[in-house]
């Protein structure tokens, strides 16, 4: 597995955070976005998306951090 993250401002909300669980070929299986300053924090198992577009861009993560925002 690998793990990936990205942040995007939204506006009256704050940073929004998203993170990525991708398999070997960054196909991703599962993600995560999280707004640190409200708590809002949606999750998707069946995403849409199904690989990352420009991976050069995104912040490496880890199977904790992940895991982390997965739980809330």
């Amino acid at each position: 597995m690998k793990y990936f993250k990205t942040s995007q401002f939204v506006p009256a909300k704050g940073e929004a955070w998203m993170y990525y669980e991708c398999d070997d070929d960054l196909g991703i299986l599962r993600y995560a976005s999280h707004l640190p300053q409200t708590g809002e924090t949606q999750k998707s198992d069946k995403p849409v998306v199904k690989k990352l577009f420009r991976p050069e861009t995104l912040q490496a993560s880890d199977a904790e951090e992940f895991q982390r925002i997965w739980s809330l």
